[in-house]
């Protein structure tokens, strides 16, 4: 009974632990000096405290109407879905682009396999992928859209493209839905409908067709796989759910790696809630289904790229983490700036030696960021960059090719739109707002001693540290864009006065 107890404490505290890191982020986003994003910090802390009071009365006024929702779920959870799947196709027409650069590249190549057969024999898709072979699953992913849909008769691959990434973010807003429902009720459930619309990007997000959009949905989904397991009563029906779980924790890690944080939060509250049963079920499969999935698909791209070309090209680890400790201001808040870390990495040809030279760099700037000082002066900057944009960047690959913002949607998602900045500073408060809100609902849980909740916290906590020390950009946490709500549903708004 003691270590229960102790167990149920650490699993608080390691909720907890979410409160301070957003909390930090929201008076480093609003406040900071950096003049990366060139906002008007007046503006966005008056935006932000708005925002928090509307999303609090919207959650509000959606908790006194419980009656309605409950007895007409069903209506609510599939007009909600089918009315942003809907949207989302309608944008996709009004931003269609060309895909150029690392998205252009995931194209290419999945169009090459479809096509031809393989794309190891094009020089620029031989170089781009054996440095990162870690986007190699989407580019499966989209030859497989490409081949289906292909087969059917319907030529048109950006589309085909976009209705899946659609279908994706109708699977993921529906699982996000019922994992509030399991977890609070039918009325978590519509609040984080309510808080879905005040994440704007969502209207047309399936169109930048590149892993954040494409493993947006994996994060809930795996969620919703764990409630099911972990109220699982019976073997058989314990053992299904596990393998739902692992499959869908691969598939989304194949998109997109960090879609693997959920799994990892989910398997820390089982073993905190001393869930043996199925912790082990949960355990073995994502074990075998991992070892097994890694060896397919590794086989499959041995048929494109040689292992050893993979191994003296590929950009390790290091590399990301070395360009996510920038020391100074100009190295692009801790984003690519000039390009420097590319071409530092690149002129190593034995990989070794590539290595020790990022592990070297990697400890002089952990050296240097020794003084707490300095490493404030790099944690708010790459703060601000990892988190100080609501509209994720996604406008980065939808006007890549063409900055011209000839229609009324494109002045407003744009950059260079006359509306960008009103949009900007609105969206930015919005996702603060939010993040006020998911960190209201950890410390109502907290105070309740309930641990439903625990794999949200847990997980938004985990993306966290992991940009704290990885490279960044505006647009990485999206793919926890949904988590962020679904944490945010479970506050119990009556209970506040």
């Amino acid at each position: 009974m003691k270590l229960k107890k102790w167990l149920h404490a650490l699993l608080l505290v390691g909720m907890g632990l979410m409160i301070p890191c957003y909390a930090f982020t929201v008076l480093n986003v609003t406040l900071s000096p950096w003049p990366l994003y060139e906002r008007s910090r007046r503006v966005l802390v008056l935006l932000t405290a708005a925002c928090t009071v509307l999303l609090w009365l919207a959650l509000r006024a959606a908790d006194r109407h419980e009656a309605f929702f409950a007895r007409h779920e069903r209506q609510v959870l599939l007009g909600a879905a089918g009315c942003y799947f809907i949207v989302q196709m309608v944008m996709a027409h009004v931003l269609r682009f060309v895909p150029v650069t690392d998205a252009e590249q995931c194209f290419t190549a999945a169009q090459l396999i479809v096509d031809t057969g393989t794309f190891g024999n094009v020089e620029r898709s031989w170089m781009y992928f054996t440095r990162y072979p870690f986007n190699l699953g989407f580019v499966y992913a989209l030859a497989g859209i490409f081949r289906f849909f292909g087969m059917l008769g319907w030529a048109d691959r950006f589309m085909q493209a976009a209705l899946v990434c659609s279908v994706l973010f109708t699977l993921g807003l529906l699982s996000g839905a019922r994992v509030c429902r399991d977890m609070g009720g039918v009325k978590a459930q519509t609040r984080m409908l309510v808080l879905c619309a005040s994440c704007l990007p969502f209207l047309y997000c399936s169109t930048e067709l590149y892993t954040d959009a494409f493993s947006l949905a994996f994060p809930t989904m795996t969620l919703y796989c764990f409630c099911r397991l972990r109220r699982s009563t019976r073997l058989r029906s314990r053992v299904l759910w596990a393998l739902a779980f692992a499959l869908v924790a691969f598939a989304g890690a194949q998109i997109k790696f960090t879609a693997v944080i959920a799994a990892i939060a989910c398997m820390i509250v089982l073993v905190f809630e001393r869930r043996g049963r199925a912790a082990l079920c949960a355990g073995v499969m994502l074990f075998t289904v991992f070892l097994g999935g890694n060896a397919l698909v590794d086989g499959y791209t041995a048929q494109h790229l040689s292992e050893e070309d993979i191994y003296n090209n590929e950009l390790p680890r290091l590399h990301h983490i070395a360009m996510g400790l920038p020391v100074r201001e100009e190295e692009g808040y801790g984003q690519y700036g000039d390009g420097g870390w590319l071409i530092f990495s690149t002129s190593f040809e034995d990989p070794e030696e590539r290595r020790e030279a990022l592990l070297e760099e990697i400890i002089d700037r952990v050296y240097y960021l020794r003084y707490p000082n300095r490493l404030l002066n790099m944690m708010s900057r790459k703060n601000l960059s990892t988190f100080g944009d609501g509209t994720f960047r996604l406008n980065e690959i939808l006007q890549a090719n063409n900055h011209v913002p000839d229609n009324a949607v494109k002045q407003a998602v744009f950059a260079t739109g006359r509306l960008y900045p009103a949009y900007y500073h609105l969206c930015t408060a919005l996702f603060m707002a939010q993040m006020a809100i998911a960190m209201l609902s950890c410390a109502q849980a907290i105070l309740r001693r309930d641990t439903s909740g625990a794999p949200l916290f847990i997980a938004l906590l985990g993306m966290f540290l992991l940009l704290c020390i990885w490279e960044t950009r505006a647009r990485y946490f999206f793919q926890f864009e949904l988590v962020l709500l679904c944490a945010g549903a479970l506050l119990e708004t009556k209970r506040l006065r």
